[in-house]
């Protein structure tokens, strides 16, 4: 039986956010997600509630998707010449959604990547941070891009603070932080609920603007870079917002 994922988009282009920023990169994009980072509605209504102040900007995307073979899939990459790209350097991203929601099947996928290639590109996972990676498919990863979800996600905290997810990435060489904020008590939340508990090394963690639009993201960064000169943190904008404003898949 042939190996399948739930692909929502594929593209190349570079990466946008976090330790790798401006990158060339595969951008894999799998459908789903364990959170809905807007509020509870947000999903239907397209509207912010539940106390959230920001919502996910690729909500849109990952909602949808179609069931795609692994070995078409990777044909039709090596037909647009991505294959080639990954070889000479770009990485492939691993994104969503939560693409930690298919682990089985992520390793099937990487696996056949592997077999149809005979090499393995630099993979960066980005994820929520709530899943904890199966041993078999942290042997394939290079990066975490770990992104925790704060109050202002209009999460339940029990649902997006998850002890042991979250002790597995601050041990883990591979594993970086990146924290969406809007306004203060979004930094005294990252430093109470996540950098003393967890024990987060400051030199893993960049505060990225809490933007939805290329305008809300140039208005927020001076502040988020204040924010970040105060704690000794780093800073991530979101580069593709900046470049390509909303628009997915540039």
């Amino acid at each position: 039986m042939p190996h399948t994922l739930p692909v929502s988009e594929s593209f190349y282009s570079i990466q946008g956010e976090g330790k790798c920023t401006g990158v060339p990169a595969v951008f894999l994009r799998l459908k789903g997600c364990n959170l809905s980072c807007g509020g509870i509605n947000t999903i239907k209504t397209k509207s912010l509630d539940s106390g959230a102040t920001w919502r996910c900007d690729t909500i849109e995307v990952w909602t949808k998707g179609e069931t795609i073979n692994i070995v078409d899939l990777l044909e039709s990459w090596e037909q647009n010449g991505w294959l080639n790209h990954l070889k000479n350097g770009a990485h492939l991203v691993i994104t969503g959604g939560e693409p930690l929601l298919w682990q089985d099947k992520l390793v099937k996928f990487l696996n056949d990547f592997k077999q149809f290639q005979s090499f393995l590109p630099f993979i960066e996972v980005e994820t929520n941070g709530t899943i904890t990676p199966t041993k078999k498919l942290d042997s394939f990863i290079s990066q975490y891009n770990v992104s925790p979800k704060l109050k202002n996600s209009g999460m339940k905290k029990e649902d997006r603070l998850i002890n042991e997810a979250l002790t597995f990435f601050t041990e883990s060489q591979k594993g970086y932080y990146k924290f969406v904020v809007s306004n203060q008590s979004d930094c005294d939340e990252i430093t109470n609920s996540f950098i003393i508990p967890f024990k987060i090394p400051s030199q893993k963690i960049q505060l990225m603007p809490g933007a939805e639009t290329k305008d809300d993201c140039l208005a927020l960064s001076p502040q988020v870079v204040e924010w970040c000169k105060e704690k000794g943190l780093g800073f991530s904008s979101r580069l593709h917002l900046l470049l390509w404003d909303k628009k997915t898949g540039c």
